[in-house]
Parts: structure tokens; C-alpha cells; sequence
């Protein structure tokens, strides 16, 4: 009985170690996506005011695959340590999924506009996703201090 209770306080705090790192990678690999995608919007913004629409293709699509694994990067426990994700995140888990989902739809939409080369479009197409991603922050980011 003795080992018993040994050998579960044992995985006990492997559990709770090993748990903390995958949540720390998750948090790590999440973070890393919006700073990508905060260069992508930038690069798209750059095109749009250069006249060459068909330069934010790329970062477009780049933004549209990014989101759509992003919710797979939210995994429970991870709300948790030096993140800006709210708890909404989880309670609200269909909502999350969709706003994700509409900004990833947005950015498709965008590639699509820009590589008809229409630099207005691709702009109005930019604040559009835009408007998305503010959708998806506004409830489910801490707000920036």
C-alpha cells in the first residue's frame, strides 16, 4: 500500500511538471503565431499603401492557415502563467472556435481580393480582417496595459 500511495504522488508531480511545459510550449507557439501574424498584417498593410495588391497574397495566407489550428494551441490548463488568453477562451469554447474560424475566412477572402491586384479592394478587404481580429480580442485577450 505504501509504494502504492508513493508511486501515485510520484506521477503526481510528473504530471504536474510535464503539464506546466506543454502548457509553457503551447503558450510559447501561440505567442509566436500573432507576432507572425502581426508581421503579415503589416506586410499587407505596406502592399496595399505600395499599390502592389499582389504582394499581400502570401501574408494572407499566411495568416488564414495560421488561425485555422490556432484553437488546437488552447488546450485546457493552458490559461494559465505568461499568457494573455482569458478564461472566455474556455468557457465560451464555440464562440472562441468561430471567431478564430471568421478571421481565417477573412484572410482567405483577402488573398483572394489581392491576387486580383485592386489595391482599394485589398485595402477595404484588410480592415475587414481587421474588424475580425478585433472581434476575437476584444472578448477573449486581456487587454494590453
Amino acid at each position: 500500500m505504501r509504494y502504492l500511495v508513493r508511486a501515485a504522488a510520484v506521477g503526481a508531480v510528473i504530471l504536474a511538471t510535464f503539464g506546466g511545459a506543454v502548457a509553457a510550449d503551447v503558450i510559447a507557439e501561440r505567442k509566436e503565431i500573432m507576432k507572425g501574424n502581426g508581421a503579415a498584417m503589416k506586410a499587407i498593410k505596406a502592399a496595399v499603401e505600395g499599390g502592389k495588391a499582389t504582394d499581400a497574397v502570401a501574408p494572407a495566407e499566411s495568416i488564414a492557415a495560421s488561425l485555422k489550428k490556432f484553437p488546437s494551441l488552447f488546450p485546457k490548463g493552458s490559461g494559465e502563467g505568461d499568457t494573455d488568453a482569458m478564461p472566455a477562451i474556455w468557457t465560451d469554447w464555440a464562440e472562441f472556435e468561430k471567431a478564430s474560424a471568421n478571421t481565417s475566412a477573412a484572410a482567405e477572402k483577402l488573398a483572394m481580393v489581392a491576387k486580383g491586384g485592386d489595391a482599394s479592394a485589398t485595402g477595404d478587404a484588410l480592415k475587414a480582417l481587421g474588424g475580425t481580429c478585433g472581434a476575437c480580442h476584444k472578448p477573449f485577450r486581456k487587454p494590453k496595459t
